[in-house]
């Protein structure tokens, strides 16, 4: 087939990536996160939801993996299993270490993969559907804790800096590779509907049980109906850094009907953290 009638790409990542088999030793401290209980427990409970959350991200990709013809998509997908499968060890190891401090997080992993079960048993395109929205979610985070990462580092060890960094790293690295699957195996208005349904379902059922994850944490701390404590998740969300602020235009974005999730290219981002040394800090996190 010749350049001027190839078909074209079913990726339109614009960064190429590899898996980094990475080892942390993240969470060797109570209150983490600039000695607050509370916002320690809001990423706590983030990290609860990762071990179960990235299986079933694996799961979703590799059932539908064998329709992409395309062999650039093919050697992202492979690189976005390993990627995904590192990130769950590794929040896996986390949860453990935070469950030294008296956590309940093999419980709250528990919880998570007891809600996941409702995901499998949708038809193979909604579950690869529910995973490239829960990506855009994911990734949109990321974007904002990216840019604000020295704000972050001020308030966290080292160890801490480079593990949730590098994970919001690698989420910007493979933040198209379920949608560009999904759109590969769908028509167009089935791959709309899904995106749509996808967003909408995924965004309430990751809100409801982050929630209940927090209060399940700050319970630990006779903090569950403390008002400052949640003030403080609230103004962490909503006000400073405010992911769930910042997100939002991005978040409504992913509704247009000709959306990518790289029409946000945030490379600079990537490139920042490896200039700093950020590979190589991470190599050594452990």
């Amino acid at each position: 087939m010749t350049a001027e009638n190839a078909a074209p790409s079913q990726s339109s990542s614009k960064l190429p990536f590899a898996a980094r088999n990475f080892h942390f030793e993240a969470g060797k401290e109570r209150f983490w996160y600039n000695n607050d209980p509370a916002v320690s427990a809001y990423f706590n409970a983030l990290s609860a939801l990762f071990p179960a959350g990235e299986t079933f991200f694996c799961d979703s990709v590799r059932a539908l993996r064998h329709e992409a013809k395309d062999p650039k998509l093919q050697a992202e997908i492979k690189e976005f299993l390993a990627q995904e499968a590192i990130h769950s060890r590794e929040h896996h190891l986390y949860n453990k270490r935070i469950s030294g401090f008296g956590y309940p997080m093999e419980k709250l992993e528990q919880r998570s993969a007891d809600m996941q079960k409702i995901g499998y048993m949708l038809p193979k395109k909604v579950q690869l559907g529910f995973t490239a929205a829960l990506e855009h979610y994911t990734t949109i985070i990321s974007d904002c804790l990216l840019n604000v990462r020295e704000h972050f580092r001020a308030h966290v060890s080292p160890k801490d800096y480079e593990f949730w960094i590098w994970h919001c790293v690698e989420e910007t690295e493979h933040k198209s590779v379920a949608f560009d699957l999904l759109k590969s195996t769908t028509s167009p208005l089935s791959f709309y509907l899904i995106r749509v349904f996808s967003l909408f379902a995924t965004t309430l059922g990751f809100n409801a049980i982050l929630m209940w994850h927090i209060w399940t944490l700050l319970k630990v701390d006779g903090l569950q109906w403390n008002l400052r404590a949640w003030g403080r998740i609230l103004h962490y969300q909503w006000v400073f850094p405010g992911a769930w602020r910042v997100c939002a235009p991005a978040w409504l974005a992913w509704l247009k009907p000709g959306f990518h999730p790289w029409q946000h290219d945030n490379r600079d981002l990537v490139d920042a953290w490896k200039k700093e040394g950020g590979e190589a800090k991470a190599t050594n996190a452990a």
